[in-house]
């Protein structure tokens, strides 16, 4: 893993006992964790919502995507990174 940067976050109280309360179930060890966790899944959400507007503005069908989609994640990978 790299290097890990501090940054202070604000919550409303009752945001931070939900947070707490993945904790004390014992889902997450740390606040740090979960806010790490819920900024992947952020990510992966947009990853998704990017590729569902490439499928439809490249009229891909659900067969075609699953035969190849080589097309469709090279423009993903554009979209999310800016990179070919």
């Amino acid at each position: 893993m790299s290097q890990m940067i501090s940054v202070q976050v604000r919550f409303p109280p009752e945001e931070l006992k939900r947070i707490d309360s993945y904790i004390k179930k014992g889902e997450y060890s740390s606040r740090a964790e979960f806010i790490r966790d819920a900024v992947r899944k952020a990510e992966m959400l947009r990853s998704l919502q990017i590729l569902r507007e490439i499928i439809k503005e490249e009229g891909i069908t659900e067969k075609n995507l699953l035969e190849g989609g080589k097309k469709v994640r090279e423009r993903l990978f554009k979209e999310m990174f800016g990179e070919s």
